[in-house]
């Protein structure tokens, strides 16, 4: 939705879908006070509508919620609503064939506000409209002269505050002055609400039937923006007035008034997919539907949009729109669309979808600096997040990390330090997962994997165009590799004085804590365990090889012991390498050139390259016994510890499990079936995802200076024409 200051009324649609009005209003306020008497504490997690489990919080959810529909049933009763019809009278239909319960009249409501509506969307208007006209439904445009205090009494007064500060800053608000009138409008009149960029590509009369069979009043779709465990804002439905949801989106005046429209940058907050995601958490009568339902493409696969592409003025015809069944529609100003209406490239590629959203007609809200961006996004959540376990906080935090903003520390802290309140000392931990290894790259490769992983979605979709590689969930942060801090001289090494101490020192670990890692290494982990949750990590690998320092040879053992007696439920990974010869060329080669395995990085086109074969190095038997005897010793050691325990575990095998892409993806499975992870496990993700620096592959014997020194008992088990 994009609008000028100047408003002119678009003569579009018929008479009859214009004629709506409302002469009394009332309920709204009830609903939200029964919310705030009884409803607190209440939440809904999950995307699509589902329960993870079941305690205390879950029996007063839902206790709340059955309250909250006796008083809405209770008010509506007392209510006056729309004209045209009272509350029965839409009760049984067939609509496009379907017999569905819908209390409401079936109108699909449409906001333009402000300038001329586009040709273009025009376009998809009137497809829409014949559409919905086929299926026994009509269509309804508001525009700017719609808002009156009659048909918004709720959100008229933020509406005209919002309307005034356009005016007078020039500034575009007009997608959160939107926001509050669908939720307005909804809640008076229900039926089917879209954004304009919306094309329907069939009845959608069958998604009110998916939510009565479900028990809800309400449908959403996932939110296409980015983050799929919001509710999107362009595209929902309800199939009776005065839903309680809507009601608290609207009656709640004190939020209203505190809107502050100079933020309109973060709009998504105050009354987009955040606002609507964070009440939609406390009720149960709403349900919120897979994504592909309306937004099969998401916000930025424009070149993925086989319908619609802005064409020159000279040449008509681009590259992703054929000719053939299309038309050229021209804007006023002069900018020249390619349209394809009815979409049947659409219809075919996603035959479940209900509708597409053509993100190239252009996205309403603004972008500011990442400084005040980040500021203005922890100010919300700060104030109207009170539930520390809600992936809003996650999300928040996580948008806040990744950013480039300068601040990103000290809102960090901020929201850390906030979220601890709340969650009162101690009263939370991430998972533990422990990785004991005897192949220290095939560890790094592991640990990048299982972040790539975590920070995912397990239906995360990637993909990419001229402008790069791009991930519809880019910003989880749920993974933390505390690394190995208990081999060799690991506690002085750079990453670990420059990088890790000082993270965890941030994050809130005492530095006495971390001083005595080496000795006390389970109260360590569990504070690590304990801060990070509390800024929104639910998962921290350590891992734990075998020790090669001569000074305590047996630290790694003493070390692991204490994990796995300190934290029982720990989810716990043994990796080895089968090849030890090729080990011990890998092992030799990184302790004398200081270089272990490294990750590409995408913003250094020498870093994608293929690199050299990794020096030779000379094969030395006694040296070889020592690796040996000790890779040996660790291996037993630790089976015999978790035998001990009566512990399960996974145990991987480099060659086997990790030494190619296939490989790797069928071990993430494992993992994520064993453990019961929600973690992305698709080949190409973890592929696009996970970028190593790549050595040249050559013999085994290449490896050596000196190959024709290794015993024949070796060359036979492990031969040297073997490419590695």
């Amino acid at each position: 939705m994009a609008a000028s200051a100047k408003a002119e009324r678009v003569a579009l649609l018929p008479a009859t879908t214009e004629s709506i009005a409302t002469n009394a209003t009332a309920g709204a306020e009830a609903v939200v006070e029964a919310i705030e008497a009884g409803g607190r504490g209440a939440r809904r997690e999950g995307a699509r509508g589902g329960s993870r489990g079941w305690g205390m919080a879950r029996v007063a959810a839902l206790v709340s919620t059955l309250c909250l529909a006796l008083a809405g049933i209770l008010v509506a009763l007392n209510t006056s609503g729309w004209r045209g019809g009272g509350d029965d009278a839409f009760a049984l239909q067939h609509l496009g064939g379907v017999r569905v319960t819908l209390e409401v009249e079936p109108v699909g409501h449409v906001i333009w506000l402000g300038s001329k509506l586009p040709n273009v969307k025009r376009v998809f208007l009137h497809r829409n409209q014949e559409l919905l006209h086929e299926a026994g439904w009509k269509l309804k445009l508001w525009r700017s002269e719609d808002i009156t205090r009659q048909n918004f009494p709720y959100t008229y007064s933020t509406i005209r505050r919002a309307l005034r500060y356009h005016d007078k800053s020039g500034e575009n608000v007009f997608s959160m002055i939107g926001d509050l009138m669908k939720f307005e409008i909804l809640y008076h009149f229900g039926g089917l609400y879209m954004d304009t960029n919306i094309e329907l590509l069939r009845d959608p009369t069958e998604l009110f039937t998916v939510a009565a069979s479900l028990n809800k009043e309400v449908f959403l779709v996932a939110d296409p923006g980015g983050d799929k465990r919001f509710a999107s804002a362009g595209f929902m439905g309800a199939l009776k007035k005065h839903s309680p949801l809507f009601a608290s989106l609207i009656a709640n005046e004190q939020y209203l008034n505190e809107i502050p429209f100079e933020e309109h940058c973060v709009a998504n907050a105050w009354t987009g997919p955040m606002f609507l995601t964070l009440k939609v958490l406390h009720f149960d009568s709403a349900v919120i539907l897979d994504r592909d339902t309306a937004y099969p493409l998401l916000c930025g696969q424009d070149q993925m949009d086989r319908c619609l592409e802005r064409v020159g003025n000279d040449e008509t015809v681009g590259g992703k729109v054929e000719q053939k069944h299309s038309v050229l529609v021209k804007e006023d100003n002069g900018d020249m669309w390619r349209v394809k209406v009815p979409c049947h490239d659409m219809m075919r590629e996603y035959p479940e979808a209900t509708a597409v959203d053509h993100f190239s007609l252009g996205k309403s809200w603004i972008n500011c600096k990442p400084a005040a961006r980040s500021e203005k996004l922890v100010d919300w959540t700060m104030r109207y997040v009170h539930d520390p376990a809600s992936f809003i906080f996650d999300f928040t935090l996580d948008q806040v990390r990744w950013s480039d903003a300068p601040n990103a520390e000290k809102l960090t802290k901020k929201l850390v330090k906030r979220r601890q309140e709340l969650l009162g000392a101690g009263s939370n931990r991430a998972q533990l997962i422990l990785l004991a290894t005897t192949a220290r790259s095939g560890s790094t490769l592991m640990s990048e994997m299982l972040r790539q992983a975590f920070d995912a979605d397990e239906d995360t979709v990637v993909w990419e165009d001229e402008s790069g590689l791009h991930s519809d969930i880019p910003l989880y942060n749920r993974f933390f590799d505390l690394g190995d801090l208990w081999s060799e001289t690991t506690m002085h090494q750079d990453w670990v004085v420059n990088d890790m101490k000082p993270r965890l020192l941030s994050l809130g670990v005492k530095e006495s804590t971390f001083d005595h890692a080496l000795d006390k290494p389970a109260l360590f982990v569990d504070e690590v365990l304990q801060k990070v949750a509390s800024a929104g990590y639910q998962y921290v690998l350590v891992k734990v090889g075998w020790n090669n320092d001569p000074k305590d040879s047996l630290m790694s053992k003493r070390v692991a012991s204490n994990l796995l007696d300190s934290f029982p439920h720990a989810n716990v990974i043994f990796l080895e390498r089968a090849n030890i010869l090729a080990q011990f060329a890998s092992l030799t080669a990184a302790q004398e050139t200081g270089r272990w395995m490294t990750f590409a990085d995408s913003y250094n086109p020498a870093e994608t390259r293929v690199e050299p074969p990794p020096a030779k190095v000379m094969f030395n038997f006694p040296r070889f016994k020592v690796m040996f005897d000790q890779r040996h010793d660790w291996i037993t050691f630790f089976h015999d510890e978790m035998e001990k325990r009566d512990r399960k575990y996974v145990h991987l095998v480099y060659e086997e499990h990790l030494d190619s892409p296939e490989k790797q993806a069928m071990t993430m499975e494992k993992l994520r079936d064993f453990f019961g992870y929600e973690i992305n496990v698709n080949q190409n993700f973890l592929e696009s995802s996970v970028k190593l620096v790549k050595s040249g592959s050559v013999a085994l014997g290449d490896r050596f200076v000196n190959p024709h020194e290794i015993p024949p008992l070796l060359s036979s088990a492990f031969p040297l024409e073997e490419v590695v």
